[in-house]
């Protein structure tokens, strides 16, 4: 019982904590605040408080690039663009599905996210073009090439669209290796959003490690980060098969 009690106050500190926050990016809209202003402030308010509320205790390696960056991470669940935004301001890339989700959905398109129906060719080829045109513009960009969640050990192929646009815009590739220590993290298979909201945040801490590699430059970044990535969750398992992960359909 105690989970569960855990799991509904942190459901309603989320939900408080976002819908005050979408009030006061309105609020700041309206009084004549730029909108992109509006919404970093929101995130970056939200991301000093509510992570640590929600239990997520993240151990972090290595250091973000210094300048505008192409960051790329496997995808396990979709807490993994907020343990990576507690280090980086950046821009995220998501599917257009969690334009749906409760609160999640309104309170990313505030702050800029990129959103893509990744079956259809023209919504990827757009949104290749907004992060080239972010990353020339000084912005950073946080995405996920897998185009889905997986449990691992490995990761599913890394599709180039956004490795092509950092090259084109000049900008280094840095990729993201993350880890949780607890499997009920992985959001795959048949899970959705608010059951699996309850099973996650019923525990008591939400532990694992965000490890950022080295900047990697060039036209080949694509199989460069894969094999990073990969290499460094192996020191987290017992010898696992690559490329062989469990993913959500």
């Amino acid at each position: 019982m105690q989970g569960w009690l855990r799991s509904m106050w942190r459901f309603f500190y989320f939900a408080f904590s976002t819908t005050f926050g979408i009030a006061g990016f309105f609020w700041a809209v309206l009084r004549g605040d730029p909108r992109e202003a509006a919404g970093k402030r929101f995130r970056t308010k939200w991301l000093s408080h509510v992570p640590y509320r929600l239990g997520l205790r993240m151990e972090m390696e290595g250091n973000p690039h210094p300048g505008p960056c192409l960051y790329v991470g496997n995808h396990i669940t979709y807490i993994d663009p907020i343990v990576v935004l507690m280090h980086v301001d950046a821009k995220v890339v998501a599917k257009a599905e969690i334009t749906s989700w409760p609160l999640v959905g309104f309170g990313a398109s505030m702050v800029g996210t990129i959103f893509v129906k990744r079956e259809q060719k023209s919504s990827r080829e757009e949104a290749a073009r907004s992060i080239r045109e972010a990353l020339e513009s000084q912005d950073s960009i946080l995405v996920f090439p897998e185009g889905t969640t997986t449990a691992g050990p490995g990761t599913l192929p890394f599709r180039p669209r956004s490795f092509d646009a950092a090259f084109l815009a000049g900008v280094p590739v840095q990729p993201i290796a993350i880890s949780y220590d607890s499997p009920v993290v992985a959001y795959i298979g048949d899970d959705t959003f608010i059951p699996h909201f309850f099973r996650l945040f019923r525990m008591k801490l939400i532990a694992g490690k965000v490890v950022f590699g080295p900047s990697m430059y060039g036209e080949d970044t694509c199989e460069q980060a894969r094999n990073w990535i990969e290499e460094e969750l192996m020191k987290n398992e017992l010898k696992p098969e690559l490329h062989e992960p469990t993913q959500k359909a």
